[in-house]
């Protein structure tokens, strides 16, 4: 059953289940009054209210009673009251001081239901005389003298306001509550809170409930609206402090070369120095350097910044990873910090075939182990090799160079910049190994450094892969 028919039965349902309970109580309610309260005892007046009628007579205005039903009345301390039309005393014998001498409509028949409002059992007759209707009224001691069933009987219309307001609270509460939850979780949503709400009085203990398990689409729904804001406020306060970080990183990387540059220009510019052609074309040299310099910082800052925000397409196609890695080294061996470095290559199979961007595969391998080349010194031994295993495949690049001290490795994937001046020609921008991880991350690999001084440095990579040895598309 769809949420819409849920809740229409549901709240039918409830509504004829009140109207019934509601039934229920009355008539039991009526019945527990009456069969308690009402006096069950025959009451047999030894003077016929009949008799008393006949003995009674009218002339000129004024009720005169036979001596006979006077002594009777006397005898067993009864008394005697006659009405008019109005409901109007006209005549009264031995009459407490708790009956009036005017009755408003319904007032006799209440008396006469519940002996015990007044304290007497009532017989009422109706009869003409000389054209008048009169009402005679014959008062018999209640049997029963506790004073607790008058104050019961009161109470019944008061004790039956009581149970509707329970059950009618009863049913607000299961056919509200969960609505107002949801309302609150809304609320929380609209204020940029997004979680469920915690301090609420309708929050359930059990969200298994009958109120709240007829909701259970909607909550499931809220809850899903609330973890995808919350991730989605998590990504925008990441993408700001990038951002930031980006701005920060830029500004700062970029002062250096814009102040050799600027020195050049006004040296050039001034008019106390004549350059001949040579000066002029080595200051130009080194002002393209770092041209150059700032452009790859700033396409490499780029990088990072997609990378790290996810909004780098990396577009993957099944590819030879070791003819990859192969070709990489290769390329790497003709630069000429390498020329003084042993290179050795190895893998368990020919091919690999692993999806990945062959373009930013290749640009983390060769970060990871151009960083083994440019910082170890000459005769070091350097060895890349790759494994192909039933579940993952692993790139092991090892040296056995100087090694790095703890604070470094932990530092390692940090953005840093080592800085340049006029007279020193120092490639890289920093970022080259933050940008390797971020690529090796990208392609749902992991990445481990073991190093110790005088000991060399390992680099394992390792990418997961499905049945058969290829990397699933992300």
């Amino acid at each position: 059953m769809k949420l819409r028919e849920r809740i229409a039965f549901h709240f039918i349902s409830r509504i004829i289940l009140l109207i019934v309970i509601c039934i229920a109580l009355f008539i039991i309610s009526t019945l527990f009054f009456t069969f308690f309260l009402n006096d069950k005892e025959t009451h047999r007046s030894p003077l016929s209210l009949s008799s008393v009628v006949r003995q009674t007579s009218l002339k000129d205005g004024k009720i005169s009673i036979e001596d006979d039903t006077i002594s009777h009345l006397k005898q067993y301390n009864m008394w005697l009251q006659i009405l008019d039309e109005e409901g109007n005393e006209l005549y009264s014998y031995q009459k407490p001081h708790n009956i009036p001498k005017h009755y408003i409509p319904g007032e006799l028949v209440s008396d006469y239901v519940y002996p015990a409002k007044k304290g007497f059992h009532l017989s009422t007759w109706f009869d003409t005389k000389e054209n008048q209707t009169l009402t005679w009224i014959l008062g018999e001691p209640f049997k029963a003298d506790n004073p607790f069933l008058y104050w019961t009987n009161q109470l019944w219309i008061l004790s039956m306001i009581v149970m509707g307001i329970i059950v009618a609270l009863y049913f607000g509460k299961q056919l509200g509550a969960p609505l107002l939850y949801i309302v609150s979780w809304i609320e929380n949503l609209s204020k940029g809170t997004y979680a469920e709400p915690v301090f609420s009085s309708f929050i359930p203990k059990k969200k298994k409930k009958p109120g709240y398990k007829l909701y259970q689409e909607l909550m499931n729904a809220m809850s899903n609206l609330t973890l995808i804001l919350q991730k989605n406020k998590a990504e925008s306060e990441k993408l700001e402090q990038t951002r930031e970080e980006w701005m920060t990183g830029v500004s700062h990387d970029l002062k250096t070369p814009l102040s050799v540059i600027k020195g050049y220009t006004i040296l050039l510019s001034s008019e106390k120095h004549e350059w001949n052609q040579e000066k002029v074309r080595d200051f130009a040299n080194i002002m393209q350097e770092r041209v150059e310099y700032m452009e790859e910082l700033i396409e490499e800052f780029n990088l990072t910044f997609r990378l790290k925000n996810d909004a780098l397409p990396i577009q993957k196609e099944e590819k030879d990873i070791v003819g990859l890695l192969r070709e990489t080294l290769s390329g790497l061996k003709s630069i000429p910090e390498s020329q003084d470095k042993h290179f050795d290559f190895q893998s368990n199979k020919s091919a690999i075939a692993f999806y990945m961007d062959e373009k930013y595969m290749q640009r983390a391998l060769e970060n990871l182990i151009a960083n083994s080349i440019k910082h170890n010194p000459p005769d070091t031994k350097i060895k890349v090799s790759i494994l192909h295993e039933p579940h993952h495949v692993t790139i092991l690049i090892e040296d056995d160079g100087i090694g790095m001290e703890k604070e470094t490795l932990e530092h390692l994937f940090d953005r840093y910049y080592r800085g340049t001046n006029a007279s020193s020609n120092t490639s890289g921008t920093g970022l080259g190994m933050t940008i390797a991880r971020q690529i090796i991350y990208a392609h749902e690999g992991d990445i481990d450094i073991f190093s110790e001084p005088g000991r060399g440095t390992q680099i394992k990579i390792m990418f997961q892969t499905k049945t058969g040895g290829k990397a699933p598309y992300r």
